[in-house]
């Protein structure tokens, strides 16, 4: 760190104090605070028409006044205007192109979606200081939103001015890269505009330029802000989060400057963006990460199986988890293992580094095993192992000719035919969430001493919810060089010893309070809430400590801190603290929100 920088940092170290994790009232004992507020469209603080016409002109007239698609219900003669817009609610671009939505429209009893009143359509990084210049002079709250994707309602924050960058999309790779002010060797990477998704990604280090970049598995997920909160894909074991990943990133700070973070740049403002949360320490425009080889193929093994009593259900999940301790539990696999209700049992795997006669071989023992006990188990779906050639698995017209049943379409009239999603990730587009918990379970449950203890863990919280057991979003069984570069990220560290996981959550399909025949069923959500709960706190009886995805958690999270970033919060608070004292940038539950409202209005900044 650079002399100024620690001295920077030093100056707000009376806000960190003795207990890292400080209630409201406790930050307010150790350090003096002033309070403020947000101005509101009500307040004679808010800006005159000319100071919004003076914005519009510095952006090149990009700034919109937000209007919802929703509000097409709401119209006397709406009704068939509403419903062609519940059916676009289900395709994930339509939803990406809105300004006025996003991609989860609500939670029960948490969040439901509620416009901003402005927004700047950024297309420069010129537009998105000019936006930032006027929130920070003019008291503003202050949202951003790329890809639209967030569970917690990040991206949603009403009487406030939106920084979209939607258009910011551009993908370049690069043959030899070095970061501004580095030397380090030149590497193979790929920079991505703040607006870009990953199936877009995808495509462009794929299958057009023959390498692997680090991503998520939702393809329609936004990049910068999948790095900024970790980013886990199909094959982190193998290449790592998506956040160590991260060579370098352009950044609109709070004060208005455009910077560049990376490792010799503000390094500690490059390593909070590492895992540290989006929309927290600034607005990245753009980021750079290394790419790899790719590997001859990247593949899959999916099936169904029916266990026919409890009792072989439970013993289904025992046979997995000695299995997967035995032969999975390495950088080859990633991916799913859903226990479904009645019993159900699913696998979606995915594999990189074998053939598929290779992967066959190991996954055959399994498969005999169900064969052989006929009256215990139905395979309600026979064994599918897949080896697609690597290049192709993101590429649109390999997937619509070869396994066409595995995508989703774009099908606005004159859209791009690169614009597919992966079918599976259907039920997100526009959805309404009921609940949503996960927890990293520790690798020590594979021992051979507490195997029995995790199965019956595991069967007894199937009791309560379906369970989705995600073995790519733990790095246990990675490389030490994946370990190594995931420990120098803001990340949870609980998700090095991790080996999965676990998320329990249920949703509903689009639907919004007041709107008649969309409205969400509040009965059933509370229901399915309070299920999920019970089967979480089943998981929590043998990791009571264990840490949560930020991206992929519970809004109700109290202890959030600790389970977000654990014992890298203190340091990501002073980061905050240095580069944002005034809390221009916020999000429930992000770091240095301790002393704020949860809408982000009201807080108490030091001074």
């Amino acid at each position: 760190m650079h002399r100024r920088d620690f001295l920077a940092a030093c100056a707000i170290v009376p806000l960190v104090g003795p207990d890292p994790f400080l209630r409201p009232a406790d930050a307010a004992e150790l350090a003096a605070g002033r309070a403020i507020e947000r101005v509101r469209p009500s307040s004679p603080d808010w800006p005159s028409d000319q100071a919004w016409d003076q914005l519009k002109q510095a952006v090149g007239g990009r700034l919109v006044r937000v209007e919802t698609p929703l509000a097409a219900c709401r119209q006397p003669d709406g009704l068939e205007a509403c419903a062609a817009l519940f059916k676009e609610l289900k395709n994930p671009y339509y939803i990406r192109d809105q300004v006025g939505v996003t991609q989860t429209l609500g939670w029960i009893d948490a969040w439901t979606y509620q416009p901003s009143v402005y927004a700047v359509a950024a297309r420069q990084a010129s537009d998105i200081v000019a936006a930032v210049n006027f929130a920070r002079e003019r008291n503003l709250r202050l949202a951003v939103k790329g890809g639209g994707h967030s569970y917690l309602g990040t991206s949603n924050a009403p009487d406030s001015l939106l920084i979209w960058t939607r258009a910011m999309d551009e993908i370049i790779v690069h043959d030899a890269f070095v970061g501004q002010g580095c030397s380090d060797a030149p590497q193979q990477a790929v920079s991505i505009g703040a607006g870009a998704i990953w199936m877009h990604a995808y495509n462009a280090v794929a299958t057009k330029s023959g390498r692997y970049v680090q991503g998520g598995g939702c393809g329609t997920v936004g990049v910068a802000g999948l790095v900024q909160g970790g980013g886990f894909g199909s094959f982190s074991k193998r290449y790592g989060t998506a956040a160590a990943s991260l060579l370098e990133a352009e950044i609109v700070t709070a004060d208005g400057r455009l910077r560049i973070a990376n490792a010799s740049e503000h390094p500690d403002l490059f390593w909070a963006l590492k895992g540290g949360g989006g929309g927290t320490f600034g607005v990245v425009t753009r980021v750079t990460l290394r790419t790899h080889p790719l590997p001859d193929f990247f593949g899959g093994v999916f099936a169904s199986v029916q266990a026919n009593s409890d009792a072989a259900f439970r013993a289904l999940i025992g046979r997995f988890v000695a299995f997967y301790a035995d032969e999975l539990h390495n950088a080859h696999w990633g991916e799913i293992v859903n226990l479904r209700r009645r019993n159900t049992f699913e696998i979606s795997m995915s594999f990189q580094g074998f053939s598929r006669d290779q992967a066959e071989s190991i996954w055959q023992p399994f498969f005999d095993w169900l064969k052989a006990s006929p009256a215990d188990y139905t395979i309600t779906s026979a064994p599918l192992v897949v080896a697609i050639p690597a290049r192709h698995l993101w590429d649109p017209d390999f997937l619509r000719a070869h396994f066409p049943q595995a995508i989703q379409t774009d099908d606005r009239p004159g859209t791009s035919p690169d614009n597919i999603f992966w079918a599976g990730n259907l039920a997100e587009a526009g959805h309404v969430l009921y609940g949503f918990q996960s927890i990293w379970l520790p690798a020590s449950l594979l021992t051979q001493g507490r195997q029995e203890q995790l199965a019956n863990t595991l069967f007894a919280a199937s009791r309560q919810h379906p369970l989705e057991l995600h073995f790519q979003k733990g790095l246990s069984g990675a490389s030490d060089e994946v370990i190594t570069a995931a420990r120098d990220t803001a990340t949870n560290p609980d998700v090095l010893s991790a080996f999965m996981l676990v998320i329990v959550a249920g949703e509903g399909p689009p639907a919004y309070p007041g709107l008649a025949g969309h409205e969400p069923n509040l009965a059933n959500a509370r229901n399915e809430a309070a299920q999920i709960s019970r089967a979480m706190g089943e998981l929590r009886r043998i990791a009571p400590a264990a840490g949560s995805y930020v991206a992929e958690s519970d809004y109700f999270e109290s202890n959030w801190q600790q389970s977000y970033w654990g014992p890298n919060y203190p340091h990501l608070l002073a980061i905050k603290g240095k580069y944002d004292p005034q809390g221009l940038f916020f999000v429930r539950h992000g770091v240095g929100t301790e002393n704020w409202s949860d809408d982000g209005f009201s807080g108490t900044i030091p001074g």
